[in-house]
């Protein structure tokens, strides 16, 4: 007797993937690089950039970690949220006694239990969810809440390679042995336990509709590698030389030999999820692969961190300045979609949001809206299946078209917002009273 799979067709709930990055520059990707040649080599980004839709417009919803996370799963603006910046939730007070002359007003620290997130509107329609990695959305690290009470399922959140290296970043390279918690791989690559639990997640469920909120700690702060030999590698193709102070590195640009080695340790972390999607078949839709059922959507929380005291990490021209700000160089990321029905090799100018991942999710997964759920960004669904560099796609919940965005970001050393409407931008300084370098609006 011959047997019919009841799966002939593509499973009615496709799986996702949204892999949040930390801190990765628009110009640290090759496949984004438009001025000198970037060092930092991505080949398992670029591929994915093949795959589908590459926007070169992608937008985080805010220039630091925090609002971003919690605009992405909740669909909120940071500024309606009160959630502008991280480590909130304190009266308000100067960024420096004595150097800045304003303090921001108080904003919020945690998201809110009672928000109905992304993962919890997902698990409402059947599908397992799961997170790896960063969370970042309580008061403190650990703290209440966290992924299991905002809708997930499965949480791991291990550090890996990032754990600081003691007692300094030239020491504490991964080895051969079996006891190392880092030890190398087969291809030379230290073992990372954020990695393996994404990794984890995805083997334990393919079995059922899943969405996994992949959230990697590269590639923050410390800037390290416990790769040594990715550190001789790019110290050799940038022909510079470790500093005599470990803690330091003062090569403009994007010289930064640990920092380089990272993006390219994060490229091949997420190579291996991709490669796993792409070589196992779909229990759900025998003959096919897990890829073929899946979205991915890649981006990062905000624009690369340029520097911090004693150390140039990276630099984001012909952007202007980086995280911590909400000019270009802090909000605009990385962003690629892949995913059933989209065509590949596409490239997009149209303007998105990470505001835009919740609604447009609901729309790809066929899950209902939640009622009376406000929604600050768009449902891009239909720009990515029917043409991705068309903007009249991209509509406001109301039918017009979409030619604005609002970054809030009273924090920090920034103090400004800024909107976009059109090619245009205007910045609006908080601090702008007798300071001649910061003038009330600059266009």
């Amino acid at each position: 007797m011959i047997m019919t799979c009841c799966f002939a067709s593509r499973p009615e709930k496709p799986n996702v993937i949204l892999l949040l990055t930390d801190d990765l520059g628009w110009q640290d990707v090759k496949c984004y690089d438009i001025d000198a040649p970037s060092p930092m080599e991505t080949p398992n980004i670029d591929k994915l950039a093949k795959k589908g839709i590459q926007f070169w417009q992608g937008y985080s919803p805010a220039p630091s970690c925090a609002p971003s996370r919690a605009a992405i799963l909740s669909g909120i603006h940071p500024a309606r949220a009160q959630q502008t910046h991280v480590s909130g939730g304190t009266p308000p007070a100067p960024y420096h006694k004595t150097l800045h002359r304003m303090m921001p007003p108080w904003y919020r620290s945690s998201m809110p239990i009672e928000t109905y997130t992304l993962a919890q509107a997902l698990r409402d329609n059947g599908y397992t969810t799961g997170h790896s990695g960063k969370w970042h959305l309580s008061k403190v690290y650990g703290g209440y809440p966290q992924p299991q009470d905002h809708g997930f399922d499965w949480s791991r959140n291990n550090h890996g390679i990032l754990k600081a290296m003691k007692p300094h970043r030239l020491t504490g390279f991964a080895t051969n042995q079996a006891d190392d918690p880092y030890r190398l791989d087969e291809k030379g690559f230290c073992t990372h336990q954020n990695s393996e639990d994404a990794l984890t997640f995805v083997r334990e469920n393919k079995e059922k509709a899943f969405f996994l909120y992949y959230a990697t700690f590269l590639v923050h702060t410390p800037v390290q590698t416990r790769s040594e030999r990715l550190l001789k590698k790019y110290c050799d193709k940038l022909g510079v030389e470790l500093p005599e102070n470990p803690k330091e590195w003062k090569g403009e640009g994007q010289t930064n030999p640990f920092y380089c080695a990272m993006v390219e340790e994060l490229d091949y972390y997420v190579g291996k999820l991709f490669d796993y999607l792409d070589t196992t078949e779909d229990p759900r839709w025998p003959g096919h692969m897990l890829s073929e059922n899946t979205y991915i959507i890649f981006t990062s929380d905000n624009g690369g961190m340029e520097k911090i005291p004693g150390e140039i990490i990276t630099d984001n021209y012909p952007l202007h300045r980086g995280k911590i700000s909400a000019m270009e160089g802090g909000v605009r990321v990385p962003l690629i979609i892949t995913g059933p029905g989209i065509t590949p090799k596409q490239q997009s100018d149209v303007m998105i949001n990470g505001l835009d991942f919740y609604p447009t999710i609901l729309s790809l997964t066929g899950t209902q809206k939640p009622k009376d759920k406000i929604f600050d960004g768009c449902d891009i669904s239909t720009l990515l299946a029917k043409n991705p560099a068309d903007p009249l796609l991209v509509q406001e919940q109301d039918g017009s078209v979409r030619d604005t965005m609002l970054w809030h970001f009273p924090n920090s050393v920034a103090l400004e917002s800024t909107i976009r409407i059109g090619d245009y931008k205007l910045i609006r300084n908080y601090d702008h009273i007798n300071n001649k370098h910061a003038p009330e609006l600059e266009l």
